[in-house]
């Protein structure tokens, strides 16, 4: 048995993470607001950073739009 196989395949993600070391609020750089966020959380100053994360997979289709 390969237990590479059961892993899943991570790549380096842009991220912005909340500079308290007490907060572990992290967020992807593509699921934050334009410019540097604030942390939802305790309402902190974020840095970029990098993770290594699974691929972000998008399983909702864009509903057809009605053209009126």
């Amino acid at each position: 048995m390969n237990k590479t196989s059961d892993k899943p395949d991570l790549s380096a993600v842009p991220i912005w993470r909340c500079v308290d070391q007490e907060c572990k609020v992290w967020i992807r750089d593509e699921m934050a607001s334009s410019g540097m966020p604030e942390c939802p959380m305790c309402k902190g100053k974020m840095i970029r950073g990098i993770k290594h994360l699974p691929k972000l997979i998008n399983k909702h289709k864009a509903a057809p739009r009605n053209k009126a």
